[in-house]
């Protein structure tokens, strides 16, 4: 039988830096459903009694809810954008979600992560003072395929493609 991969394996960081990434670890969320939400298309073939769907594409999310705890990056982060309410391309932000149950190596033998880099719509949908929380949206459009290595305990993602456990950083 094979591991039970914990919720702590699949961690959400959001960028809080401007010109160069800093990750900051979505800690204090109380959620994590990664939807796919698979775009399809029907055919409607000749050659077929009943018309077949395909899936056209993916537009995944990723709900998280925030427990407010003032001082805490997330939730500082995130009220931010609840009090400004931002919009248009002011309303992005980079987040890297790391599968730390995927383990591999790169061509140099340093253990890397499985992970995606992803711009981020970021979609504020409510405070919820009673439960304590700000719940968020993060619509994953833009998805880049890497590896992350650790460095001091802080994520470094890398572009590329795996094969197996074997991880080659892209050209």
């Amino acid at each position: 039988m094979g591991s039970l991969v914990k919720k702590t394996q699949i961690v959400p960081f959001i960028n809080t830096g401007t010109a160069q990434s800093v990750w900051k670890q979505i800690k204090k969320s109380t959620s994590f459903t990664l939807a796919m939400n698979p775009q399809t298309k029907t055919f409607d073939f000749i050659s077929s009694e009943n018309p077949e769907e395909e899936i056209d594409s993916y537009q995944p999310s990723l709900a998280q809810s925030i427990t407010m705890f003032k001082g805490e990056d997330d939730y500082q982060q995130f009220f931010d954008m609840l009090f400004e309410r931002p919009t248009a391309a002011d309303a992005h932000r980079d987040v890297l979600i790391v599968f730390y149950q995927e383990e591999g190596t790169d061509g140099e033998e340093n253990k890397c992560y499985k992970a995606w880099k992803v711009d981020s719509l970021v979609k504020i949908n409510q405070m919820d003072t009673v439960n304590e929380s700000i719940d968020v949206d993060l619509a994953l459009n833009a998805i880049t395929k890497g590896a992350v290595t650790l460095t001091a305990g802080v994520p470094v993602f890398e572009a590329g493609e795996w094969s197996g456990t074997t991880f080659t950083a892209a050209i």
